[in-house]
């Protein structure tokens, strides 16, 4: 049986019972690994509940290759056992597990994390939307569109965010806030982005 776990925004404490409980009885969980990092935030998490053996695979951050995209969901389905692929977030939203989900050719059980894209904005200190407010979320690395959701909606989310600063920057001025590894122990907060770092998040209200 294969679970893909959602381990919330980087807390160990903000992991949900049913998360905590599949880590557990996991006899192996596999976290995901950037290549360009020694180490992966996942595993860190991981590794506080994990039971069984906790096994890291590397995955290019962006566009991952075929060849490495099939090696990474043989290595899943040839486990066997009790299995977990633990991402970040939400495995709903941008997870790692998406890019090997064609390859893995056997039922799944999602179990959901807490939000990173909510929680970073309360940890902020703002409140994403209310009431009729309309929100968009955009990636950085797609300016076009990030241009025209600013000016469509109420609120803009933009994830990837170390991307293509000078305009986030300039859209989020005197209306935004940049969060970023929000509850990890680099966190930071701040009204423009300052960093680049892939787990950034910015925020822009009308």
């Amino acid at each position: 049986m294969l679970k893909v776990v959602g381990l919330g925004p980087g807390h160990p404490d903000l992991l949900t019972l049913a998360a905590v409980k599949a880590l557990r009885e996991a006899d192996i969980v596999f976290v995901p690994r950037s290549s360009r990092s020694e180490s992966s935030i996942a595993k860190r998490l991981v590794k506080r509940y994990a039971a069984g053996e906790v096994v890291e695979l590397e995955f290019t951050m962006g566009a991952s290759s075929a060849e490495e995209v099939k090696k990474n969901a043989k290595a899943v389905e040839a486990a066997g056992g009790r299995r977990v692929f633990a991402v970040l977030g939400d495995p709903s939203l941008y997870s790692t597990f998406a890019k090997i989900r064609p390859y893995v050719k056997e039922p799944v059980e999602y179990i959901p994390g807490v939000s990173a894209i909510l929680s970073c904005a309360l940890r902020a200190g703002k409140e994403l939307a209310t009431g009729d407010d309309a929100v968009a979320i955009v990636p950085a690395t797609r300016p076009d569109l990030l241009i025209k959701a600013a000016e469509l909606f109420d609120v803009v989310v933009v994830v990837k965010a170390n991307r293509n600063l000078d305009l986030v920057n300039k859209l989020m001025a005197g209306r935004g806030v940049a969060v970023r590894r929000c509850y990890m122990s680099e966190e930071a907060i701040s009204g423009s982005v300052q960093w680049e770092d892939y787990f950034t998040t910015a925020y822009i209200w009308r």
